[in-house]
């Protein structure tokens, strides 16, 4: 992902306050065969598993755990993920759970809408969750139609 440089510092702020205490040092060479890991798949290729350090509350890390088993250009309701946690009435605390998701893509909250269908607001805004919805969509269809 660009980011901007309002947005980088912001990024940056917000890990700061994540991790007090932490020491930050950008390099790209060290970084540059996960992002191509995960941005760049090789089709041929498994994909291979990384770890990944996040904080939450359980029940937060429950929802986002469940978010990684949304497939790739499907859709669900925030009931939906509630039910699939066993906690059907907890559907509010499922979206404030995924609203707060520390992790734009990778744990997919973009691919949860309302019951009705509507695309709700999005942390990292409106125009990009309607497009990663509509790119892993269209790269499904892709798949489906060979």
């Amino acid at each position: 992902m660009i980011i901007g440089k309002s947005n980088k510092s912001d990024a940056l702020q917000q890990l700061f306050e994540t991790w007090p205490g932490a020491v930050f040092s950008e390099n790209p060479q060290s970084i540059d065969p996960l992002f191509n890991q995960i941005f760049n798949l090789d089709k041929t290729k498994e994909p291979r598993p990384f770890n990944l350090l996040i904080k939450g509350t359980n029940f937060q890390i429950n929802v986002w755990k469940a978010l990684l088993q949304i497939p790739s250009g499907n859709v669900v309701s925030y009931q939906d993920v509630a039910e699939y946690i066993g906690r059907p009435k907890a559907f509010r605390a499922v979206a404030s759970a995924i609203a707060i998701n520390p992790v734009a893509y990778l744990i997919p909250c973009h691919r949860v809408i309302s019951k009705s269908g509507k695309i709700h607001q999005y942390r990292w805004g409106f125009s990009r969750k309607k497009a990663i919805v509509g790119w892993e969509a269209a790269k499904r269809a892709c798949i489906d139609c060979l």
